[in-house]
């Protein structure tokens, strides 16, 4: 099983203790330019997606149709698991029934899907141990019952500078 965890491009304004706000904002240019070119060399790493599953706010609906677009042959999926209220336990719940030869992407929001990674590699997800910059990417490797290992952690500004 691969798992491909994916946060949403910069987006406009910023939190809003309003919900309703916060869940229509959008990316901004500047947040689709670095997307695109993100994705553009990712896709040189990882040729095949099986499902791409969004949370379902705005920046993150607009980040995983962004990514389908390098990988059409995929599913794309909302699911309100990645919501940035959810329980990130219900995520880690999910994943455990997915089937274990597919690969999986993830389009969600920090500190939620962090905290699923957390869970995933067998730490304690109430700590803090990272940070998934906006745009940014992080790709595990395993299964529920034999454990995960990480194989990519990577930001946009990273990837921007070593194919520019």
């Amino acid at each position: 099983m691969r798992l491909i965890f994916l946060r949403h491009g910069l987006a406009e304004g910023h939190f809003s203790f309003d919900q309703d706000a916060d869940f229509e904002r959008e990316l901004t240019d500047e947040g689709i330019k670095r997307l695109h070119k993100t994705f553009k060399q990712f896709k040189k790493v990882q040729d095949n997606i099986d499902v791409i599953f969004s949370s379902p706010l705005a920046r993150a609906i607009q980040t995983a149709e962004l990514f389908w677009s390098y990988y059409q042959e995929s599913d794309l999926e909302m699911m309100a698991d990645l919501d940035i209220l959810d329980d990130p336990r219900h995520l880690v719940e999910y994943i455990s029934f997915l089937p274990t030869d597919g690969t999986y992407v993830f389009v969600g929001h920090d500190p939620h899907i962090t905290k699923v990674i957390a869970a995933l590699l067998a730490l304690h997800p109430e700590h803090d141990f990272m940070t998934i910059k906006k745009g940014g990417i992080c790709v595990l490797e395993g299964g529920m019952w034999k454990g995960f290992t990480m194989e990519l952690l990577i930001s946009p500004k990273f990837l921007r500078t070593v194919t520019d």
